[in-house]
């Protein structure tokens, strides 16, 4: 049964808010919290079997062991510019800021092709808009993605369903290192 909820995010101040929303819907849910790869590795392994890891906002490389040990799995919320999909952009458009952006949710998985993507919104920014209020949009509508999956975060389910991603169902193991 998953227990406890690893909330691994860029700053101490977006730690409460999210263990509050994701405690409404599973009150009896425990939270770790953590800035770093240092503060991972400083929870109890036997915690890690009946938890999740829960990356928001969050640049911050989990070690492979750590992804391993984890009895429901690891997601990550981030934005990603989506003006030239898949493609490196031109170079005379490099300093151009994007006016388009994906948030994304996604499973953190050590092998690519088992990472599924859970949860996807696009935000569009308007002509004119100065960096800061850009930045406030699209991390405005990564925390409402976060929220509308909050349910499904604090949920006994040990993988989210994906909407984009292989059509391998089952989760790699240890084992399958072997």
């Amino acid at each position: 049964m998953l227990k406890t909820i690893i909330l691994l995010t860029d700053t101490v101040q977006q730690q409460q808010p999210l263990a509050n929303l994701l405690r409404e819907h599973k009150r009896e849910l425990a939270f770790c919290s953590a800035l770093r790869a240092k503060d991972l590795s400083a929870i109890e392994p036997d915690v890690l079997s009946e938890a999740r890891l829960v990356s928001f906002s969050a640049d911050i490389a989990v070690p492979e062991k750590f992804l391993l040990q984890l009895g429901y799995g690891a997601y990550k919320f981030y934005a990603a510019p989506t003006q030239f999909p898949g493609l490196p952009p031109a170079p005379d458009e490099s300093d151009e800021d994007p006016r388009c952006y994906s948030v994304i949710a996604q499973s953190m998985m050590i092998w690519p092709d088992f990472k599924r993507v859970v949860g996807l919104e696009t935000v569009t920014i308007p002509d004119g808009t100065v960096a800061a209020e850009r930045e406030r949009l699209v991390f405005s509508r990564l925390a409402h993605l976060f929220w509308r999956m909050s349910d499904m975060i604090a949920g006994g389910a040990v993988e989210l369903p994906g909407i984009i991603g292989s059509g391998e169902s089952q989760r790699p193991t240890l084992a399958m290192m072997n």
